[in-house]
């Protein structure tokens, strides 16, 4: 192997440390039915930023609005924006949730107060990282057939 080609991949490894790819990537356990049981496709219908109420009435005044394009570069696109959506709704999981037991410990927030927290902290935290990660299966899964419809 190279110097050029082991620097390439010392810099694609720190890269992908830097970006966390690690909790990103797809673990074996994952699979889109899973996502699906725990309601991805629910909220996949009613995000109110692309879902698909929004998109199918956004498409009857402009039938080509797409999120994602019929080419590799969207995809690739897309799968980044399904990181940067995950983090968003983790940071705000954990920060609502140490929020609300921090509220709780002081006095200041009753036990129906935690548990309404709690709750409002899955369903808008937890909830849009299951549709994120589904998400990022599906695109996965087109990404590699793309790839190897090209290597062909």
């Amino acid at each position: 192997m190279g110097t050029n080609q082991s620097r390439r991949r010392g810099v694609t490894l720190v890269s992908q440390l830097l970006t966390f790819d690690f909790w990103f990537r797809p673990k074996r356990f994952e699979s889109e039915r899973l996502y699906a049981s725990l309601g991805a496709l629910v909220i996949k219908r009613l995000v109110p930023t692309g879902g698909d109420l929004v998109m199918q009435s956004l498409r009857r005044h402009n039938p080509d609005s797409r999120w994602v394009k019929p080419n590799l570069k969207s995809l690739y696109q897309f799968e980044r924006r399904t990181r940067l959506n995950e983090s968003i709704h983790l940071i705000g999981f954990v920060g609502g949730t140490v929020w609300a037991a921090c509220k709780f410990a002081s006095g200041s927030l009753s036990l129906i107060g935690l548990s309404v927290a709690l709750v409002l902290a899955c369903v808008f935290g937890l909830w849009p990282v299951a549709l994120q990660r589904y998400n990022r299966l599906r695109l996965c899964r087109v990404i590699l057939a793309c790839k190897r419809r090209h290597q062909h």
